[in-house]
């Protein structure tokens, strides 16, 4: 059995949202900005799947959901409830009112099922479809108003007459509101209402290892010791698989005591007699001290046991000498390790140590598992994670894994990843096993899946992406966003998130679907490269078209070089997508970066030449016979790289026009 989609109404920013889990992976990866969401699906699964008392168990807390999990959108229903009160004199009527408007949290859950016996019990109970090739089943957790009458007549009856009907519901929310349980149909036109509401507990377990692991080496209460995890694995799991293994060291623990108590008395014996001797109260015995010691299992995890990690070093001899170094001497990624993989082990022993309850399917939600890890690291543990939970004792193990490293993203391809944007007070989630393709290029999908592949993509955590034509650009960009963001009305530019990636001019289009598909703010920064009619390079000025197939092929979708000169920022721009090639300055317009800077630049570099290291030579040698008319001929004399390593070093320049306005664009484009 396997849990296939989760789809979450109302909670939190989580208005209208449903996500396909990974059908051939054991992982399905969440990425996105922070606060795009992540979180609050694991947390939508393990709040409204939370056992409680009334489920039959009677050791389980209520539910946490609370009236700050609503979706903010849903404050309004509250209230027209309490605008339309005055206007009903019956109380029946008050509490019609309050039935109809009152909103609803819920989660859908979609199992998918084979013809396993055990399999079939538990879909039997969720299933309203008995066509043949079913093969699927929908469970529905909803929060609702349980008792309008009670929410109405306390709301009326409250001191506090100013008092809101959200104010009234932000400490009491759960005293009104409470969970139902419902089997619907796959189209979501039916639903049943169950009565069981045990069913969440044998279908599904939720496990979660949350971002903040406090694996630090703090002493203070709120550190999560890898020895208290020890402890709890032995007292809950180890008791209870190895019974007769757990009594040894019990066992041994009771006649160490005893041992240690003979040796007490021996020790504070001198003690005990001084004190009989200061008196008691007339008519009293003297109390007859005694120590004993008392030793458990329990205590000796919890209190003297600690984690060491044995090392070798080999000595002049080249015999081996080991050493051992306690816990706080490993580092954190190492340690973060440990305590994720303990933490895994522990779930799975608390299935096999629970076989009559052991659920269908268990989900594991993993927060950044990449904290402290080194990247190599962070690629071992994205295929390592799936590989030790292949076999769950007859319970199908999914994960839930959000990252915000691109190292994970990198390993697991596209087909595992769910992207999540916030727009507004809600969010979206992308399937990038579904990208939209091409059909006249299916090597799209191999060639993106080998870009992010080979340089870490960071395209999927950013709130603006620049695409640029090569290293000087790349290099140089940074200093142009902040020098943009000295200007009146950018200043903002500096504290967006904007991934910058090096794609050539030749295949920023090859981006297109997956940049459609994301729907981040996008600026491609290319070349002109004007060529003649035999297709040679030459100046824009004597050019008949482009060789760019960004700009033949996306945008401005032109092919010639009067068509390209006179496109308006209207033809460079494709809903949230903008080109930026050389325009004319200076009443000379370039064909690459260096000849564009250069025509922005002629007074900088006629003040500054002599102050170039790697370029020096060329440009003053180009000064001295006049710029700007030499600028084509400088520009193809110019190393890359030393170029825009003296620009970095010497700055005070401005930024070529056809950039400058790209990044304003780029800048505003999102705000409200």
């Amino acid at each position: 059995m396997r849990l296939e989609t989760i789809s979450v109404r109302n909670f939190r920013l989580l208005r209208r949202l449903s996500i396909d889990l990974a059908k051939e992976k054991i992982t399905t990866i969440l990425v996105g900005p922070n606060n795009s969401g992540k979180t609050s699906v694991m947390d939508a699964l393990r709040l409204f799947t939370k056992p409680r008392a009334s489920d039959g168990d009677s050791s389980a807390k209520i539910s946490g959901i609370s009236f700050h999990d609503l979706s903010q959108v849903r404050h309004k229903d509250f209230k027209r409830i309490e605008a339309g009160l005055p206007g009903k004199v019956q109380p029946e009527d008050k509490y019609a009112l309050a039935r109809k408007l009152a909103p609803r949290m819920r989660i859908d859950l979609t199992f998918s099922y084979e013809n396993d016996p055990v399999d079939l019990v538990a879909a039997t109970q969720l299933l309203m479809d008995l066509a043949p090739g079913n093969k699927s089943v929908r469970l529905r957790i909803e929060y609702e108003l349980e008792n309008a009458k009670k929410l109405v007549d306390d709301f009326e009856a409250r001191v506090n007459k100013k008092l809101t009907l959200c104010e009234f519901l932000r400490d009491s929310f759960r005293t009104y509101f409470s969970r139902s349980y419902y089997k619907v149909s796959l189209d979501g036109r039916e639903a049943e209402k169950l009565e069981d509401g045990a069913i969440p507990k044998r279908l599904l377990k939720i496990d979660l290892v949350p971002a903040q692991r406090h694996v630090d080496d703090d002493d203070n209460a709120r550190s999560a010791k890898l020895s208290k995890l020890l402890h709890d694995h032995y007292t809950k799991f180890y008791k209870v698989n190895d019974a007769a293994g757990y009594q040894v060291i019990e066992d041994a623990l009771t006649a160490s005591a005893a041992d240690l108590t003979t040796k007490y008395d021996s020790a504070f014996g001198r003690l005990t007699k001084r004190l009989q001797n200061f008196g008691y109260p007339q008519g009293q015995a003297a109390p007859d001290l005694r120590v004993r010691a008392e030793m458990s299992a329990e205590t000796i995890y919890r209190d003297n046991a600690r984690i060491f990690y044995a090392s070798q070093h080999a000595g002049k001899t080249g015999v081996m000498d080991e050493f051992e170094l306690p816990e706080k001497y490993n580092g954190l990624g190492y340690k973060n390790l440990i305590y994720i993989v303990l933490q895994l082990e522990s779930f799975r022993a608390a299935l096999e140590a629970a076989p009559d309850e052991r659920p269908r399917v268990h989900i594991i939600a993993i927060e950044e598992p990449e904290a402290h890890l080194h990247p190599q690291m962070q690629v071992v543990f994205i295929s390592e994670v799936s590989k030790a939970l292949e076999s769950d004792g007859g319970t199908t193990a999914q994960v839930l894994l959000s990252t915000h490293s691109s190292h994970m993203i990198a390993q697991s391809a596209f087909e595992p990843v769910r992207y999540f944007r916030r727009t507004g007070r809600e969010v979206c989630v992308k399937d990038l096993s579904k990208l939209p393709l091409p059909p006249t290029q299916p090597e799209v999908l191999g060639f993106l899946r080998r870009y992010i592949r080979l340089t870490h993509c960071d395209l999927f955590f950013a709130d603006k992406a620049i695409f640029v034509e090569g290293q000087v650009e790349r290099l140089l960009l940074p200093m142009m966003i902040e020098n943009c963001a000295k200007k009146v009305g950018f200043e903002h530019f500096t504290s967006q998130y904007v991934s910058i990636s090096e794609v050539g001019g030749a295949y920023a289009h090859k981006f297109k679907p997956l940049i459609d598909f994301l729907g981040i703010p996008t600026l491609i920064v290319t070349d002109f490269d004007s060529v003649d009619g035999n297709s040679e390079k030459c100046p824009v000025a004597t050019g008949n078209g482009t060789s760019n197939a960004c700009l033949r092929e996306w945008l401005p979708k032109r092919t010639t070089t009067t068509d390209l000169t006179k496109a308006t920022d209207d033809d460079k721009t494709q809903g949230r997508i903008r080109v930026a090639y050389q325009v004319a300055e200076g009443g000379h317009c370039g064909r690459s970066f260096e000849e564009a800077f250069i025509y922005a630049n002629v007074p900088w570099l006629t003040a500054h030449h002599a102050k170039l290291n790697a370029t020096s030579g060329a440009v003053s040698k180009a000064v001295k016979i006049g710029l700007p008319a030499e600028g084509y001929n400088l520009s193809g004399k110019l190393g890359k790289v030393d170029f825009a390593l003296d620009l970095i070093a010497e700055p005070g320049w401005n930024t070529p026009k056809y950039i400058q306005d790209g990044l304003e664009w780029l800048a505003k484009e999102g705000l409200p």
